[in-house]
Parts: structure tokens; C-alpha cells; sequence
């Protein structure tokens, strides 16, 4: 593709992706509806999952992994949850 040539390209496989500022993404025909039909609904709980991994490298220094992910993990939890 051409320098500043922009065109709509289908995802062929899953995974993550990184996406620039200024990219539009658009959700798989149907999900939107779908999505937006359950999220209308005060009966349903919608939940979002997505991995996490943490690699930790350090050199010649004794750490705690467990406590390291733990410390990771809730500072995500707080910013997911606003309070930061």
C-alpha cells in the first residue's frame, strides 16, 4: 500500500492487534447488534474478560513474582475501576 493510501482490509485471523490513533475499527457485521440489544437489557450482566501477562525482568535482584502480580493487577483493577 501506498504512503498515506488508506483502505478497509478484513482481519483474517484472531489476535491481539495494534491500533494507531486516528484507525477506524468496525465490529463483525451483526456483533454491533447484538452487543447493543443485551447492553439495552437491565436484566443482563455484561462481563469482560481479556488476558493478562506479566513478564518481570530483573537482574541480579530477589523478587516475589506473585507479589509483583499482585501489585499489577490491583493497580489495573483501580484504574478500571476509576479511582485513580
Amino acid at each position: 500500500m501506498a504512503t498515506g493510501e488508506a483502505r478497509a482490509a478484513r482481519v483474517t485471523r484472531t489476535g491481539l492487534a495494534l491500533v494507531h490513533a486516528g484507525e477506524l475499527v468496525l465490529p463483525a457485521a451483526g456483533s454491533e447488534a447484538e452487543a447493543e440489544r443485551v447492553a439495552e437489557d437491565d436484566r443482563a450482566t455484561i462481563s469482560y474478560h481479556f488476558p493478562v501477562e506479566i513478564e518481570v525482568v530483573a537482574a541480579g535482584v530477589e523478587l516475589d513474582p506473585d507479589a509483583l502480580a499482585d501489585l499489577a493487577l490491583s493497580r489495573l483493577a483501580e484504574h478500571l475501576e476509576g479511582r485513580v
